[in-house]
């Protein structure tokens, strides 16, 4: 039997399907597809079906923050370097949307801010550093970020996160550390064990993929085996085939009863099978190559031909709609070739568009950023040079151009506790709901079965956890506005009637200490409102950018006034919002790091991150600005004199011509009580005070009231990591190199053939080294590579 080609799809480029009846004879048609516009106009459901998903995506589209930083865990006194990935929600490219990055440091015991900066964002990337302050306490840390696409005032977790460790000293942290999640063999474990129907339920009489999940009271994956039973007879036996996950086929029968038990060691509890549809439909997953998904589409319904529609969508984009009449069951295959990485939700509709089925598959893991790495070396002596050639590649070896992030460290500073990278935290973590164990195994090419496992994963979290689900998305406010902003407003306030009358009249120029710097003029409206845009913050490179109302005459009594509520806006709602389920590691037991032994300090050795030499105590301003304003404060304010007698402000001599201008630090007399006659021919004190003489002291906010300014802390500086360059003649009189982490370089970019060469040199320690590179195209394809190497001393 053959069928005729009665099913019409909608797609941007060409696919195979085929059909498959009770005979399993197969007819395979070729379409040559038509762009969306043709064939829409001609299938007003296509339309449908697209317009109310991309109705509810056009102001869902934000942006999606990965945070790479040098190394896992730090020890105070040292830099904290961080990239930032700023990439489109949907299509994972680097986004232009924000132009600021607000980052914080927050200590997980306490709930603290410990550190927060704004870094400017340039075309999706951003960079910077952290101090790590000699006051902070051993523990774990998480490094946050933020931008005004991101960031908005709903339920949604904060994602953009990073854990990170803080010690003292990481000798102590190695010797002190214990896996505490580890469970003892042989002892009975309570766990939590759920089933999942592939498409989200079962129906009666078609065979049906059920999937399973199981783990202990702490989230952690339990290995289970057990037995399905129909009407207390056993049928099939199952057991887990990665991470206490698994799957097995079935028909079931809406008349039977069914419950599985699991082996006697783990638990004696029954579990029942999720209702049975008695009528329905049924999608399943046949295969998942490079060029197709393979589904079929089976119902019990009758007999009677049925048309449904089936959707293929990846991250609020629709790639192809199919149109199909179905008897008993059918087999499509879904072109992937213009699909990209990621989760797909494939949705089966019935005539009348309503959803009969749900499955997340995920497809095309290898078109990624396939980075390969060539050191010129194995193994590498202290304070020697490094080479190292990258190249970057797409799945079909064509070279690519891609922004990457490079650190390479010593592995003592890797992070057990922390198994997020750009590709899991894209793919997996942004796109799905729940926390995810192990998620490196899915992307390890090494894992065969990798690709099994994966889809496991995916059945057992349920489509109702796919952030783009139209469920999900009906959640989400239609116009979502910024809370948070690139732009800093300000307002003049007048203080008189007068004044009132020439707000609009008004301009506000921007400067910044620099004498060089330029000055710009900012427009104000006719209630005296003004905007600050970040190209005017940005001249503030760790400063701060100074605004003065220009045409300001002093009968106007005209204030200026600045508001940038960003950091208390999101301390408040940080505190309302949940914090992502953050990926957690495999367990391993525990063991001393293997390679070789550690590089280490003695504790009465000081390493000397800053240098800060101070003489005597004295004011500090933020720049040499406010100092100049102090300075003319001073003389603007000061009306005290010293006459010849050295008497401050002395009411006999008040006009003579010797009087001079008292000194800062100088000792003079005061009168106290003092009273003339009653002919002012003579005087009497009560006494003589002896003092030093001080200026009057204004803080910075009363010199910028003074002087009717205001002021905006910039983005903070940037600073570029320092790699010394050793030569073949062996210097003995340098001061040591303890440099754990040779180099961390957030902006390589590679050229046309896809290939960047990098230098650097080894320090004093000799020990493994980890270097870790990730990185985005401008397409969106993500990547990651890791190398190690071995540093040792001459001898």
């Amino acid at each position: 039997m053959v069928y005729k080609t009665d099913v019409v799809y909608f797609s941007t480029g060409k696919f195979i399907i085929s059909f498959m009846s009770n005979n399993t004879k197969i007819n395979t048609v070729l379409f040559f597809l038509f762009p969306i516009l043709i064939l829409s106009q001609n299938n007003p459901l296509f339309d449908d079906l697209v317009d109310r998903l991309h109705s509810k995506t056009v102001n869902s589209t934000t942006e999606t923050i990965y945070l790479q930083t040098s190394k896992g865990i730090y020890e105070t006194g040292e830099d904290l370097w961080f990239k930032g990935y700023v990439l489109n929600s949907q299509h994972l490219s680097p986004s232009t949307q924000s132009k600021t990055l607000y980052v914080q440091l927050i200590e997980n015991k306490t709930d603290k801010t410990v550190w927060q900066e704004k870094y400017e964002i340039e075309n999706g990337f951003v960079d910077g550093h952290i101090y790590v302050q000699d006051s902070l306490q051993n523990g774990s840390y998480t490094l946050s970020a933020y931008t005004p696409h991101s960031f908005y005032d709903d339920k949604q977790p904060i994602k953009s996160i990073r854990r990170l460790e803080i010690v003292k000293n990481i000798t102590n942290y190695h010797q002190t550390k214990k896996d505490s999640i580890l469970i003892e063999e042989g002892k009975e474990q309570k766990i939590d064990f759920q089933l999942f129907p592939e498409g989200g339920h079962l129906v009666s009489g078609i065979d049906n993929k059920i999937a399973f999940k199981s783990v202990d009271t702490k989230g952690n994956p339990k290995a289970i085996s057990g037995t399905l039973y129909e009407n207390d007879k056993p049928i099939k036996t199952f057991t887990s085939v990665h991470t206490g996950m698994g799957s097995f086929v079935f028909i079931p029968n809406n008349n039977s009863r069914y419950h599985i038990a699991l082996d006697s060691t783990q638990t004696k509890k029954q579990y029942t099978l999720p209702n049975i549809k008695p009528k329905g439909f049924v999608l399943q997953l046949l295969n998942n190559t490079k060029d197709a998904l393979i589904l079929k589409v089976s119902k019990n319904t009758d007999q009677n031909k049925e048309t449904v529609y089936i959707r293929v969508q990846i991250r609020g984009v629709v790639y192809s709609i199919a149109k199909a009449v179905i008897e008993k069951e059918r087999i499509v295959k879904t072109p992937l070739n213009d699909v990209p990485q990621g989760i797909v939700e494939v949705t089966l509709f019935d005539q009348n568009l309503k959803p009969l089925a749900e499955r997340l598959v995920y497809v095309n893991q290898d078109k990624r950023l396939h980075i390969k790495t060539i050191l010129d070396k194995g193994e590498y002596y202290t304070r020697s040079n490094v080479k190292l050639k990258l190249k970057v590649t797409d799945q079909n070896n064509n070279p690519i151009i891609a922004h990457l992030g490079m650190s390479v460290f010593d592995n003592y500073y890797d992070n057990p506790k922390d198994s997020k990278t750009i590709e899991n935290h894209y793919h997996l973590s942004t796109q799905l709901k729940g926390r995810f164990y192990n998620p490196n195994y899915y992307f390890n090419p090494q894992n065969k079965n990798r690709k099994q496992a994966l889809d496991l994963l995916l059945l057992t979290q349920g489509w109702r956890a796919y952030e783009w689900t139209e469920a999900n998305l009906d959640k989400k406010p239609l116009n979502k506005r910024p809370i948070i902003n690139d732009t800093i407003t300000g307002k003049l306030y007048a203080r008189n009637k007068k004044a009132q009358n020439v707000l609009s009249n008004q301009y506000v120029m921007s400067f910044t200490a620099d004498k060089q710097s330029d000055k710009t003029l900012i427009e104000v409206d006719s209630i005296g409102r003004f905007t600050v845009f970040p190209e005017y913050i940005q001249t503030a490179k760790r400063g701060y950018l100074y605004l003065k109302l220009l045409l300001n005459d002093p009968k106007n009594k005209i204030d200026i006034t600045i508001n940038d509520p960003s950091f208390a806006t999101i301390n408040r709602l940080r505190k309302q919002k949940a914090l992502s389920c953050y990926p957690k590691p495999q367990k391993l037991k525990p063991q001393i790091k293997q390679g070789l032994r550690p590089f280490t300090l003695a504790n009465d050795v000081n390493k000397l991150e800053e240098v800060i030499v101070t003489g005597k105590k004295k004011r500090i301003f933020r720049d040499k600005y406010m100092g100049t304003l102090d300075s003319l404060a001073k003389l603007d304010m000061n009306t005290d004199y010293v006459c010849v007698s050295k008497i401050l402000n002395c009411e006999v001599h008040q006009n003579h011509s010797r009087n001079t201008k008292p000194i800062e630090g100088e000792s003079y007399q005061k009168y106290i009580g003092f009273k003339w006659n009653s002919d002012r021919t003579a005087f009497t004190v009560q006494r003589k005070l002896t003092f030093t003489y001080q200026y009057p002291v204004l803080t910075e906010e009363e010199l910028l009231k003074k002087f009717n300014l205001a002021s905006i802390k910039g983005y903070y500086g940037k600073r570029i990591y320092y790699v010394p360059v050793y030569d073949k003649t062996e210097q003995t009189d340098e001061f040591p190199d303890y440099r754990n982490t040779l180099f961390w370089k957030p902006d390589i970019i590679t050229n046309e053939k896809g290939e960047i060469e990098i230098e650097f040199s080894t320090s004093d320690i000799n020990s493994k080294f980890i270097g870790i590179i990730e990185g985005v195209s401008g397409e969106g394809q993500l990547g990651r590579q890791i190398f190690e190497f071995n540093v040792k001393k001459k001898q």
